[in-house]
């Protein structure tokens, strides 16, 4: 362990204890012992509950047991309980190092002093609440989540940059940031847990006339007992239990949503092995669309809702026919009305399925030209779909990223020229300049990643890429590698098909009119010709 986080941990656990004596021995606050070992069970429970955040460290539900237990008990009490946050239902299989839980101990028991004091001092309640007290609670219980959340993560980036060597401002960002929405509604959690407890553990002692008797301080008179702490700890068992069921299911709903999206990318991948040079192509369309739309601020439903339909932009290539697809020579008039029928039959597929008919008319208009000039509908300007025309500038780029049989792939500065050019006529002046700027940020949050610069190498091409999902464990995991282990050996073969392709000039390639250069006769006048093209 190193020396500092080892005089970081003792000096925090001797502040916590001399913090505990003089709230207790001098301000006369009591200790409520048997309140104090339930609710640290149930911070032990919620810090079983955690997960490894990828700087390090982890990200637990114990927050919810210290704020029940701010709102339920005293400073002193919580404290205590804050103190249980060390440990956890697997620390004997992990073998925490005795440094490392005296750290979690101090850190949370001080954070928690500080919290608290925030909570109080602006007007928060604990142990005796009515429905005005528990409404008076929320913005100091708000903003004692925040100063929690602000030592914590300071601590945090200390320890992990004296530790790992992460950058503070790297952890910041990538973790605790995003930690701050959960830290702030387990604190509301925890606040509804401690008004319950505390209501079924304590009673005020009342006057005659049903008025607060109070002490010679000014403060109410609470008695509780053991039959009405475990009636508290029943209470809070019982809403924990219904949060746990609205936790399994919501985690039950985003694995479906997760299996979703990943069911419409490999039923999109196989159908790009009809055309091997297309693998990966709706992939990075997909990717390219949710870019633009993120940097339009288009809400997350939006979002989500464009991404699957630019992954199902060709599911109507199957309909055009295979002798087609492989002529690698220009189109007749007749061969490309032919072709022209994709985005009408995959819209129309689309349509049949209820939740999928949302996404159709992205599918079936993202050839539409700006100025009119396109195809099924001939729609023009802002009566074109605002996710046809995303699609349309997304798939048009990515097409020219990529070599096709009858050309080498085009730069990225060459790409992003000829979607200029063509802005005002084939596609969306605003949505490509929307598209530029988006990857203009990308390549600049790239560039500043540390394992680039480490490496003295360039940041890759600014693209989209999907982000990795997290660890599965046991089972799931064997399943997993299993997949990738066939998913690679698939590739393999993908990329053994199209090199002895392109080993054979004479025998007739596919091609891929998808998304075809952004200027240009389109095909069937004059065919693709390396300058331009049109888009199918």
């Amino acid at each position: 362990m190193n020396r500092r986080i080892m005089g970081l941990a003792a000096a925090g656990a001797t502040g916590s204890l001399i913090v505990i004596l003089y709230l207790t021995l001098v301000s006369h606050q009591p200790v409520f012992w048997f309140s104090v070992v339930l609710l640290g069970v149930l911070m032990v429970i919620c810090e079983t509950l955690g997960e490894e955040m990828s700087s390090g460290g982890r990200s637990t539900y114990g927050i919810i047991a210290l704020f029940g237990a701010i709102a339920a008990l005293n400073t002193p009490s919580a404290m205590i309980v804050a103190l249980f946050g060390a440990f956890h239902l697997r620390l004997l299989q992990r073998r925490e190092e005795p440094w490392k839980l005296i750290f979690n101990c101090a850190l949370y028991a001080m954070c928690t002093w500080a919290a608290a004091a925030i909570y109080h001092a602006l007007g928060g309640i604990s142990r005796a609440f009515t429905l005005s007290d528990s409404l008076r609670s929320l913005a100091p219980l708000l903003a004692a989540a925040a100063v929690f959340w602000a030592l914590n993560s300071l601590a945090m980036a200390a320890a992990l940059r004296w530790l790992k060597n992460v950058e503070p401002r790297e952890f910041v960002m990538r973790d605790a940031l995003k930690l701050l929405p959960n830290q702030v509604i387990y604190a509301l959690v925890g606040l509804g847990i401690g008004i319950i407890y505390a209501q079924n553990a304590f009673t005020v002692v009342l006057d005659p006339n049903g008025k607060w008797v109070l002490d010679p301080i000014g403060n109410p008179i609470i008695l509780g007992s053991t039959a009405g702490s475990l009636r508290g700890l029943f209470a809070v068992l019982s809403m924990t239990a219904l949060l746990g069921v609205a936790w399994y299911f919501s985690g039950k709903n985003i694995e479906l949503l997760e299996a979703y999206d990943r069911s419409v990318e490999v039923l999109v991948t196989h159908l790009e092995r009809r055309e091997p040079y297309l693998d990966g192509h709706a992939v990075r369309v997909a990717g390219y669309a949710a870019l633009i739309a993120r940097h339009l601020r288009l809400p997350f439903y939006e979002v989500n809702r464009l991404r699957h339909a630019a992954l199902m932009h060709d599911l109507g290539r199957p309909a055009i026919p295979r002798d087609i697809l492989l002529q690698p020579g220009a189109l007749s008039d007749e061969e490309f009305e032919k072709v022209k029928v994709h985005p009408l039959e995959g819209g129309s597929r689309l349509e049949e399925v209820e939740y999928l008919a949302d996404m159709a008319e992205a599918v079936r208009h993202h050839h539409e030209y700006y100025d009119g000039g396109g195809y099924i509908d001939h729609l023009s300007g802002d009566t074109i779909p605002l996710s046809a025309r995303i699609i349309a500038v997304a798939d048009a780029y990515d097409a020219m990223l990529h070599r096709r049989p009858w050309r080498e792939a085009k730069g990225q500065a060459q790409a992003l020229a000829e979607l200029r050019e063509n802005g005002g006529r084939q596609f969306d002046p605003e949505i490509v300049e929307h598209f530029v700027a988006a990857l203009e940020v990308e390549g600049k949050r790239r560039e500043e990643q540390p394992e680039w610069r480490a490496e003295g190498a360039e940041a890759p091409e600014a693209r989209p890429v999907r982000e990795t999902p997290r660890p599965a464990r046991g089972r799931a995991r064997r399943r997993e590698e299993l997949l990738q282990a066939r998913r690679e050996a698939r590739e393999r073969l993908e990329r053994e098909a199209l090199r002895q392709l392109s080993e054979e000039p004479a025998q007739p390639e596919p091609v891929d009119y998808s998304g075809e250069d952004a200027g240009g006769e389109p095909p069937g006048e004059g065919g693709p010709s390396g300058e331009g093209g049109g888009t199918l």
